[in-house]
């Protein structure tokens, strides 16, 4: 596992929030101890949610690598729990350095059983203001143009789709759809006259 700086933001957590329904949940960045917590999440996830995930989520190899890799500096990740167990996994993830240094992106992944309480809006309005805080200038996310749930969300909390790329990924089932990208300027980014 690589050394982490510690953040400032970090001293904030863990966080309790209380959601829709009076559930109560905590939120704090994920930690090498939750590997199994979060292989048991992941085997919760319905196949036809994690079709449209960049990876095998629910093979433990992968929880491993993000283990073995964890650096808040290229990927944040936070997990929310409710009693001890996870029901819901976000990062903001970027480059240290490059042309695209000033970019993020974000992954949500909810528990069917806790979806409809606000909590995927929360997170993402808790990765905005900790990707704000961190300098960054721009937000951006990918979804399948099926995933009419997860745009609507985005596009609720202030992402605007700006390119749609046809027939670009490829699900699990190896059917072809079509790929959303939208984005959010965290800053101005008007270029002076």
């Amino acid at each position: 596992m690589l050394q982490t700086e510690v953040k400032p933001f970090l001293a904030d957590y863990p966080k309790t929030w209380n959601l829709a329904g009076g559930l109560q949940v905590t939120v704090r960045p994920m930690t090498a101890g939750d590997r199994d917590a979060l292989v048991a999440f992941f085997q919760r996830i319905p196949n036809e949610d994690l079709r449209f995930l960049k990876e095998n989520v629910k093979n433990p190899a992968v929880i491993d690598g993000w283990i073995e890799h964890l650096d808040y500096d290229r990927v944040l990740p936070l997990v929310v729990e409710v009693d001890g167990r996870i029901i819901a996994d976000a990062s903001l993830h970027r480059r240290k350095e490059g042309w695209r240094r000033h970019l993020g992106s974000l992954r949500i992944v909810v528990d069917p059983e806790f979806r409809e309480r606000g909590l995927a809006s929360r997170l993402i309005d808790e990765l905005v203001d900790i990707a704000t805080n961190e300098g960054l200038d721009r937000l951006f996310v990918e979804i399948p143009t099926d995933a009419e749930a997860a745009l609507e969300v985005f596009e609720e909390r202030g992402f605007r789709k700006v390119a749609v790329f046809e027939q670009n990924i490829i699900d699990l089932d190896g059917k072809y759809h079509d790929l959303a990208v939208l984005h959010l300027d965290l800053v101005d980014l008007t270029l002076p006259e």
